[in-house]
């Protein structure tokens, strides 16, 4: 790869057409989609074959709700509920579950509000308590726990508040062994809890353990805390500069108006002055931007990439829009906003949600540093490879992927900063060590090679 030429000054020419641009936004939306596409079984041992805890937790104005997703193994092994059929559990029975379920968290859970220990309200039983008894084409591949390691009951705790919280603190003390690596001879560790915190307008991963089972959120310090990764601003010189042979030829031409002949005067004036006026309006009205070095480049590329999976941390679509608007330029914006926003971030009935909990960059390289794209404005091209990790949620089910991908993309310097304009994918594939299946990848064969380990190359236009 050349290396980039010295600094130099251009000015930023207009907005660049959005001709190709939702080239990104299908690669944003294949960045995040194999995180989605793997929510179901491996085929010797699901990670959630055993006792299963999906935590989703939700702070309200009036209220701290509990969304509390267990298996039936989960009912076993920290209840005395008993059932007729192991396998499932009958209309009939459901009252007693629920009420089993509800005094195991009361009195197992702490939830604290601006210091004070506040207890759950009872449930009610047609809003608050649902069973499923889950897919039965499903059962012979959890090969420990069948049918009781899909079969699932959610439960909704409903914490009051008198006023909107400053500060809430939840402590799980509920940990049953997670059998699922269990070594003989060998004490058992317990299960870890993914859950979803969402508070202050944003949704969160968080982790749970028995080792650091508290969490704890107050209101001022997220409130206060800027979410965006912090990217360069650009460097722009304070003072217009004319070209220097504009400007020898203004004092050339100045000299023939006030010493030369009377006719010459007469024909020069009106055409230099439109001149003058035309070239002072440009050069004040021209922002004269500095090309980044490659070290200020890869520290701009790399906050304005990370703030794009960012910016889908927000619950209002209003937030997740305007913070992609601080990465991403043009027409494009709307189309990843639609895209990844809605396909993803929206699919808690009857999909699976991939919450991008890491970014790392492995390796960046940047290419020509100059006016770039078809519109020529100051920026640069560059190629990334990078690695997502990734909490996946569905109904009852919550673990981590890691997928890693490489693409090209295009930065330039935008109206209000550095911006994102365009992206060739290049490959992807997942790199974590779970173990797949064909039931892993369900009906997502597209998905099948890149998350099997192998590499996946999808072309796009090398320029926009």
């Amino acid at each position: 790869m050349p290396s980039p030429p010295p600094p130099l000054s251009s000015p930023v020419g207009p907005r660049p057409a959005p001709v190709a641009l939702w080239i990104l936004m299908v690669w944003i939306g294949a960045a995040l989609a194999p995180l989605a596409a793997g929510e179901r079984s491996a085929k010797a041992v699901d990670p959630k074959d055993g006792p299963d805890v999906d935590l989703r937790i939700a702070v309200e104005d009036d209220e701290i709700r509990f969304q509390v997703i267990t298996n039936l193994a989960f009912l076993d092994a920290t209840t005395a509920a008993s059932r007729e059929d192991p396998a499932t559990l009958a209309a009939a029975e459901a009252p007693d579950a629920m009420t089993a379920l509800f005094d195991l968290f009361r009195s197992e859970n702490e939830v604290t509000i601006d210091g004070t220990v506040v207890q759950p309200i009872a449930p009610d039983p047609g809003r608050d308590f649902e069973f499923d008894p889950g897919d039965p084409s499903l059962f012979p591949h959890f090969v420990r726990y069948g049918a009781t390691a899909v079969a699932k009951t959610r439960l909704t705790l409903r914490y009051p508040c008198k006023s909107p919280p400053r500060r809430v603190s939840v402590t799980w003390g509920i940990w049953p062994a997670n059998e699922q690596i269990a070594v003989e001879g060998r004490e058992t560790p317990s299960i870890e809890i993914l859950a979803r915190f969402a508070a202050g307008g944003v949704d969160r991963v968080i982790t749970l353990k028995e080792s650091e089972p508290q969490y704890t959120w107050h209101r001022e310090a997220d409130a206060g805390r800027n979410r965006m990764a912090a990217v360069p601003p650009i460097t722009e010189n304070e003072k217009p500069r004319l070209p220097w042979g504009a400007g020898a030829g203004a004092v050339l031409s100045l000299l023939c108006v006030l010493k030369g002949p009377r006719a010459l005067r007469r024909t020069l004036f009106g055409p230099l002055a439109v001149v003058f006026t035309a070239l002072v309006a440009l050069q004040l009205s021209a922002r004269d931007v500095d090309l980044p070095t490659e070290a200020e480049a890869l520290a701009i590329f790399e906050p304005l990439h990370e703030n794009i999976y960012r910016a889908f941390d927000y619950t209002d679509e209003s937030a997740v829009y305007d913070a992609l608007a601080q990465s991403v330029d043009g027409q494009l914006l709307s189309a990843l906003y639609d895209d990844v926003y809605r396909s993803l971030v929206l699919q808690e009935e009857g999909g699976a949600v991939a919450k991008v909990t890491a970014v790392r960059h492995d390796r960046m390289t940047v290419g020509d540093i100059g006016l770039v794209g078809r519109q020529k404005r100051v920026g640069f091209r560059l190629e990334c490879q990078w690695q997502v990790d990734g909490a996946v949620y569905h109904w009852g089910h919550a673990h981590t992927r890691t997928n890693e991908y490489i693409a090209r993309y295009t930065v330039h310097a935008g109206d209000d900063g550095w911006r994102i304009a365009a992206s060739q994918p290049i490959e992807q594939r997942r790199v974590d060590s779970a173990p797949l299946s064909d039931l892993d990848m369900g009906n997502e064969n597209r998905w099948r090679a890149a998350t099997s380990g192998e590499t996946t190359i999808e072309e796009g236009p090398r320029e926009y």
